[in-house]
């Protein structure tokens, strides 16, 4: 039989305290917790580790992963926020510039419906002075599109004499 050992301090002296839920209840000596002998709930950290590294490698979805190990979507996702969330904060050189995107959340927010549904976008981008590099995204204007440009177009040559002067 495994060594018992409390869950909350570690310690290995315990004293029977009944049955719970068909199993038996453990009180622990050091700290008075009332323990059950099952096994650590959760999934290995070896598992949690494969996840979060075939993620950051980038070829695989949280469904394929969850697929492959055997375990939701949602548990991927919350080991691969952990994780990242446990990382600390990178630092930044000090010969790096911080660049502002102002008011991209109305084209990364927003429906793609509300914005022209895939149409397409002209994406402006460029140096305005040495360090500072700047890129704008709009669409084209109304009276600049190709259907109406064809639309005025004449179905037929026009015929006209040449005037030689």
């Amino acid at each position: 039989m495994a060594m018992l050992s409390c869950k909350a301090c570690s310690g290995t002296e315990a004293t029977k305290s009944g049955f719970v839920r068909g199993l038996q209840r453990y009180r622990c000596r050091a700290c008075g917790c009332n323990f059950t002998n099952t096994p650590p709930r959760g999934k290995p950290a070896a598992m949690k580790a494969m996840a979060v590294l075939l993620y950051a490698m980038g070829n695989m979805s949280f469904g394929m992963i969850g697929r492959i190990l055997g375990v939701s979507d949602v548990s991927i996702l919350r080991w691969v926020r952990a994780e990242a969330e446990a990382l600390p904060e990178p630092a930044v050189p000090a010969d790096v510039k911080i660049l502002v995107i102002d008011e991209m959340w109305h084209f990364v927010k927003k429906s793609q419906a509300s914005f022209g549904s895939g149409a397409p976008m002209i994406l402006s981008a460029g140096e305005l002075w040495p360090g500072f590099w700047a890129a704008v995204m709009m669409q084209p204007a109304a009276s600049f599109s190709p259907r109406r440009e064809r639309r005025e177009l004449p179905s037929s040559p026009t015929i006209g004499t040449d005037i030689i002067g």
